[in-house]
Order: C-alpha cells, then structure tokens, then sequence
C-alpha cells in the first residue's frame, strides 16, 4: 500500500472530487476543503491527505484515526453511506475503479508521464532488458529513471519500494523522476513489479516485448499486458522490434557477452530509433562505450 505526497504538484478539493469523480457527501459546505495528497491505506495517511482506507477498514474508527494523521478528507465505499458516519473532516463516498484511481493520482501530480519520455518493456522478467535500456540511453546522454523489481531509481538513487508496485507508487515514483530532472524513464512490466492496472495513467511513447532466455518460454502479449496494467497508449505511441539491423549494430558491440546480451542490446536500440535517436549517434554512444571497457 501507498501515499502520494511529496512529489505532488497540484491540489483537488471536495468539489473538484464531486464534480470530476462522481464521489457525494452528505454535506455541500466543505466543498472548497482541499486535499495535497492521497493515501490507500491508513498508515500512509500524512496531514493533507485524502484517506481512502480498504474496505475492511471501513467504520467510525477509521475516521477518528484519519483525523489523528492529520487527513483533511476520507473516502468510503458508497455502501457505508446507509451508516450515517460523522466526523470533524468531510466524508466522501464513491467506488473508484482502478483507472479512476490512476486518473486521480495523475490530477493531482500534474500528470508527470506527459513531461517525460516513457519506455515500457512487458514480459516475465523485465530487470534486465530495463537495465540495459537505461545504460544505452544513459550513454545516449539522458538522465533516466527506471522502475523494475528491486531496482527503481531515479538518475544515481535507488528508490526503495514494496512490489507489486499500485498505480499511487508508479505516479508518485514518475514526480520523483520529473522533479529529480530526468527526460526518460524505463518500465518494466511484469506481475513482480507491477500490481494490476499500476499503469492506468501511464502514457507510453514506446514500448516493446521482451524476449526470454528461454526461446520456449510463454510471455505475455503486448495486448495481454495493456489490459493488466492499463496501459495508455495514443496514436504516436511506437511498437518497436528487433530488426536485422538492430541485431548487426548490436553485434557489432564487443561489451555484449553472449547472445541473450546481444538480444537484449539490439531491443534497446530499436526502441530509442524508434523514439527518434538517429543511428549515428547510437553507433557513436556504442562506439564511446565500447573504449571505456
């Protein structure tokens, strides 16, 4: 479980809630309280936050223990309404759906996945495809964040998380990289990392499949992944593949070390042409690489 917080950017109030979320109160005066952050479960509820206990939490002690954090609101599912809760800060009602969810973590960090380049790698095991995507566009000369099972960081600074990763960690982790100056983050989308629908307010600018070590292995379909996670993708959104040449430039790299290396190399620079990396320069970062060994 989560908080978004301290990378958060904007603030929603009652009536910024009612009116974009459908969410109700049983009073219409507290409509210009605002909320700074957002909090899934109690013991992440920081003073400012709208608290949005689990369902199993969801009685008057609840409420008195939001208030005690410091929530200047707590969200409860539409059901509890017939209890009639009272409390010093406004309660809200609603069932949001993961994708509202992400909608809302999006609203309130200023929808930091637009003001970034996100690449997006789905199969089994992702760590290692996302690490060797980050080195080249690190070379490439982007300062880059990465989320990937027990090896998010953003720039030099490793991120510690609990995973699965919910879509509160992915927005607040994407603020972190906004605010921290990177201009691309690479994720890697497996169910070790990410929980269901984690990326529902995720635009993705590239993405790919990964390929296992195993050439027999099952992975999961590129379509497979964008209903699990909740991928957004848009029209400029690039499918990128390996390709004949990808594979020769990425032979043509004497630090790769066998041929699941050179796999793993020649996607990487599939993806950066795709978002518009010219060849020379990635032959030029390679061949830079390369002399450093």
């Amino acid at each position: 479980m989560s908080a978004l917080s301290e990378a958060s950017t904007e603030h929603l109030t009652v009536s910024d809630l009612r009116e974009r979320y459908g969410l109700i109160t049983d009073s219409k005066a507290c409509g210009k309280v605002t909320v700074t952050s957002l909090a899934d479960d109690m013991a992440s509820v920081t003073p400012g936050a709208l608290a949005m206990p689990r369902p199993d939490e969801t009685d008057a002690d609840t409420i008195l223990e939001a208030e005690r954090r410091g929530a200047y609101a707590v969200l409860l599912p539409l059901s509890a309404q017939r209890f009639g809760f009272q409390g010093n800060i406004p309660v809200l009602y609603g069932d949001l759906s993961t994708v509202e969810r992400g909608q809302m973590a999006a609203d309130i960090c200023g929808h930091p996945s637009n003001s970034i380049a996100v690449f997006l790698i789905v199969g089994d095991h992702t760590s290692q495809q996302v690490s060797d995507l980050a080195g080249l566009l690190h070379v490439l000369g982007n300062p880059v964040g990465q989320i990937s099972l027990r090896h998010s960081t953003s720039l030099e600074r490793h991120l510690v998380e609990d995973y699965p990763l919910g879509v509160l960690d992915v927005e607040r982790m994407l603020s972190v990289f906004v605010e921290d100056g990177a201009s691309a983050v690479v994720i890697g989308a497996d169910e070790q990392t990410l929980a269901e629908g984690a990326l529902s307010a995720v635009v993705v600018d590239v993405c790919a499949l990964s390929e296992p070590d195993d050439p027999l292995a099952l992975q999961p379909s590129l379509k497979e992944a964008v209903d699990r996670y909740g991928v957004v993708l848009r029209e400029r959104t690039h499918v990128a593949h390996r390709t004949a040449e990808t594979d020769d430039m990425a032979r043509h790299y004497e630090g790769a070390v066998d041929e699941a290396s050179d796999r793993r190399l020649s996607l990487a620079i599939a993806m950066v042409m795709k978002a518009g990396v010219r060849k020379g320069n990635i032959r030029s970062a390679l061949r830079v690489t390369r002399e450093m060994i």
